[in-house]
């Protein structure tokens, strides 16, 4: 059941991405009067569709079809992804027939002028990042802004970024780079932002006195690159037990479900991590725990087995005071702009370390195995968590089309623009060895994306 849970997210994530990228192709081809031979959701053979010729038919169309000039809406067997066939186009589907006629025809991609068609190529980049704006902005309106009111590290994980940069537990951010910070997860988005284009000072506040500590830039990407949060936890959060083994050490002492996690042993715990830290510490130990329950604080006595564990489920909750501001219809707009705009600029600057080697790429790449894990994490948080995941996954796919390889839209636009320079159309040949080779390296790149989400 809970295999089927994940696909089922899986599909509900991303398809409605490639429905959404596949239609700005679609219509930008209907702008400039071009032929758009078939809209397919899904790839592989033709389950059922519509055409204004035919009908509905189930199954592939007879060979006696004649649905020129009308579009087969279809839905194909492989819920891998989806296209849309241009007339006159030589795409992934490898078909030589695409520019059989020697003179292109009115309504072919290859007669069209060179703004046509780049806007026909970059179609569905466009419209993905329509689509994240949209539900940004609706999220925003909805939900407004809520941060933790604190810039105060509670805890620094042991063997962490953040422990080998300096920081330590009490310390309270002031300012990142010469920018005041009034919050704790400005000030993480702040670091990441700075890093990708010089070193960063964080000015903090310990016992009463402020300390600069210098962050190298590189050093700060590769962290980031591994734990986004580099290992801080921000006061105001504490865990919670979410299930409770009855028969393991837990169960046993009457912890409950709904239980929050003061301290253990009379140290206060601010975080799962720093929770199995503690149990780690004290195996086969009794050990006072402070618990806030809906009846008021209890101390109750547990003592982990030998392997330093009692048998609970946790997670973080935030117990601390939150700052909520509402967004009018402009404000929640902006900002939905300027969260796309971010996380576009993080992707491309990440992709340049790619390339550079600054960055690896299993450290940097996740493929459906990833994403399918990261949707079914943010459903269980709730629909909020799921469609800004959406969102940063829709950008992802706009920004990961843009690059010139072939077979993708920056592949095909890099063509239009050559064709363009040199006023004349490239060989069908030639377009065809191109789009191989985009798909050779393509499914390497899946390959080793792949064996990255098995391995990690």
């Amino acid at each position: 059941m809970e295999t089927l849970q994940i696909i089922g997210y899986f599909i509900l994530a991303i398809v409605p991405l490639i429905v959404v990228h596949e239609l700005g192709h679609f219509l930008a081809a209907k702008l400039t009067k071009t032929r758009a031979e078939i809209f397919s959701i899904g790839m592989g053979p033709r389950l059922f569709g519509w055409n204004k010729q035919d009908g509905f038919q189930w199954g592939p169309l007879p060979p006696s079809s004649h649905s020129e000039g009308y579009t087969d809406y279809r839905l194909s067997l492989l819920p891998i992804g989806g296209y849309v066939k241009i007339s006159g186009m030589i795409d992934e589907s490898f078909d030589p027939n695409a520019t059989k006629v020697e003179q292109p025809r009115p309504w072919e991609f290859r007669a069209q002028k060179t703004w046509e068609k780049i806007l026909i190529v970059l179609g569905g980049i466009i419209m993905n990042i329509l689509f994240a704006w949209a539900i940004l902005l609706s999220v925003n309106l909805a939900n407004g802004k809520t941060e933790l009111a604190t810039r105060t590290i509670a805890y620094v994980v042991h063997g962490s970024p953040a422990q080998e940069f300096g920081f330590r537990s009490g310390d309270e951010i002031l300012r990142v780079s010469d920018r005041d910070i009034t919050s704790f997860s400005e000030f993480v988005q702040r670091i990441a932002r700075v890093a990708y284009r010089s070193d960063v000072s964080v000015v903090i506040r310990r016992n009463g006195r402020d300390t600069t500590l210098l962050l190298a830039a590189r050093q700060v990407r590769h962290a980031i690159a591994s734990r986004p949060d580099l290992g801080m936890v921000p006061d105001g959060v504490r865990p919670v037990l979410i299930g409770v083994e009855t028969l393991r050490p837990a169960g046993k002492a009457g912890l409950l479900p709904g239980d929050t996690v003061l301290s253990v042993a009379g140290t206060p715990v601010a975080s799962v991590e720093q929770l199995i830290e503690v149990l780690q510490t004290r195996k086969s130990v009794p050990s006072t725990v402070d618990i806030k329950r809906h009846d008021g604080v209890h101390r109750i006595t547990v003592t982990p087995d030998e392997d330093g564990k009692i048998g609970v489920q946790v997670t973080n909750t935030v117990t601390g005071n939150v700052v909520r501001t509402r967004y009018t219809v402009l404000e929640a707009a902006e900002a939905a702009g300027e969260q796309v705009w971010s996380y576009t600029t993080l992707l491309t600057r990440s992709i340049g370390l790619l390339i550079t080697g600054e960055q690896s790429l299993k450290q940097s790449a996740g493929g459906p195995i990833m994403i399918a894990q990261m949707a079914t994490q943010t459903a269980d948080v709730g629909a909020t968590a799921f469609l800004s995941f959406m969102a940063m996954l829709s950008v992802t796919l706009a920004v990961m089309n843009a690059l010139p390889i072939p077979a993708l839209d920056g592949g095909h636009l890099v063509l239009v623009l050559i064709e363009g320079v040199l006023r004349r159309e490239i060989s069908a040949k030639v377009k065809l060895a191109y789009q191989q080779i985009g798909v050779v390296l393509i499914v390497a790149l899946m390959a080793v994306v792949f064996y990255n989400d098995l391995t990690r």
